[in-house]
């Protein structure tokens, strides 16, 4: 028997002998484990089969508090489920954000299950929302609890809209999107790189972010009642009078979490940075969290190479991307690989500046010029990457940046997520997508 079939065969026994807890540890585990399976990422999406365990489960909690079906419900009430939430980084709460300021017209609920029990800064995340927009945070309990406090919390709200924002193996926030919790349930499936729950959940309406996701699902995962929202900011202005070059250099940055960074590709990050700063010349400004002790060894084999360390500057995670780059002096992007950035990247090109992407051989779910505008520079080897960076002046680089404004502002303006949250059909116009060719084998192999 498959390791595919005992898993199915332990969740049908826990679910016969209505043991719910049990079956909330062994699927929460399963995708946490896959998380931390270097060779799933880009492979393994989503389980109908899972999420039909984890609503039985959640069914079954509910079963045991006597909750019925709302008889009504609260038009006017949006309700936003999250495992945890972050202020000025992490895609996923800003892209939150994002979808309250779309409605305006309704009353905002945020609901965190905080499974891991961490302080979180919820009053910073909230500063630049409306007033009205309130907050619930579950209290430290095990993880039966917190799906049973969930289903509570709902019952008591009734709400017209519920959207998911929760984390992979967030099983409480799957278990109590029960069908008739809310008059209209939406997925928001952000965890698009890796196998999460609720990805195929009957009677939500399956939200992608991305064109990239929103194709993927579509066409390849089989997924109903597909839509999609496109990622957004808040337009803080492109910059101007930016002198690209200034002084003969190019001075580049990059930008994610250290996930994005660190891990198991065909090219590492610092390797190619190395190679950047020793043959191109210039500075490159890391933004993001990484190691000190990974800083640290990079700096001493620049210091080995004959590279200046102090030409690669670190800055930790800032609270506007968009500023902090519309305002500074970068000339140019080289986007997050192995694992790219979307929301970053909609900042990026918001901010008006040239981005250099690769695009990935391995899966277009690791990198790929699907997000960018048509014109932008990309590599797939390091060769390539120096090349495309040698060869560029402050006149390709200006246009670079008019071609990357001009993408925010026909597919990631937020009027195009107003649109689409407002409309009948709850979907906006979506960029198309390349397809490129992937080598699956070296994929699996990584």
């Amino acid at each position: 028997m498959t390791q595919y079939l005992n898993l199915v065969q332990r969740l049908d026994g826990l679910q016969a002998a209505g043991d719910w807890p049990a079956m909330l540890m062994e699927l929460s585990n399963t995708v946490i484990a896959l998380l931390n399976d270097p060779r799933a990422k880009g492979l393994v999406f989503g389980s109908a089969e899972m999420d039909r365990f984890c609503l039985a489960a959640g069914a079954l909690a509910a079963r045991q508090l006597n909750l019925a079906t709302p008889e009504g419900y609260h038009d006017h009430l949006a309700v936003h489920v999250a495992t945890e939430l972050y202020d000025g980084q992490g895609g996923h709460s800003l892209a939150l954000k994002d979808v309250i300021r779309a409605r305006p017209d309704l009353t905002h609920v945020v609901v965190v299950t905080n499974l891991h029990e961490r302080e979180l800064p919820l009053q910073n995340f909230l500063a630049d929302l409306p007033p009205t927009v309130q907050m619930l945070l579950a209290p430290p309990m095990q993880l039966r609890d917190k799906l049973q406090w969930l289903h509570l919390q709902l019952a008591t709200l009734k709400p017209g809209l519920l959207t998911l924002f929760h984390h992979h193996y967030d099983v409480a926030a799957v278990g109590a999107a029960q069908p008739g919790v809310a008059r209209e349930i939406a997925y928001f499936h952000h965890a698009d790189h890796d196998m999460a729950l609720g990805v195929y959940l009957p009677h939500a309406l399956h939200v992608d972010c991305t064109n990239l996701s929103f194709h993927k699902c579509q066409h390849f995962l089989g997924v109903h009642h597909a839509v999609y929202w496109p990622l957004t900011a808040p337009d803080q202005g492109a910059r101007a009078g930016h002198a690209f070059m200034a002084g003969g250099e190019l001075r580049t940055c990059s930008h994610g979490s250290a996930g994005k960074f660190i891990a198991p590709a065909r090219y590492d990050y610092l390797d190619v940075i190395l190679r950047r700063l020793a043959e191109v010349g210039g500075t490159h400004l890391h933004i993001g969290m990484l190691p000190g002790p990974v800083i640290d060894a990079f700096r001493d084999r620049l210091a080995g190479a004959g590279v200046d360390p102090a030409r690669f500057q670190y800055q930790p995670p800032v609270r506007s991307l968009w500023n902090h780059l519309r305002d500074g002096d970068v000339d140019l992007c080289i986007s997050s690989f192995p694992f790219q950035g979307a929301k970053g990247l909609v900042e990026t090109q918001g901010a008006g500046l040239p981005v250099l992407i690769q695009q990935s051989t391995l899966s277009k779910h690791h990198s790929t010029r699907d997000l960018i505008y048509e014109e932008a520079l990309w590599w797939e080897t390091p060769d390539d990457l120096i090349r495309v960076l040698a060869a560029q002046t402050p006149e390709s680089l200006a246009e670079q940046s008019r071609a990357s404004r001009r993408f925010y502002e026909q597919w990631h303006h937020p009027r195009e997520l107003a649109y689409a949250l407002n409309n009948a059909r709850r979907t906006a116009p979506c960029p198309p997508v390349r397809n490129p060719p992937c080598d699956t084998l070296a994929l699996y192999l990584r």
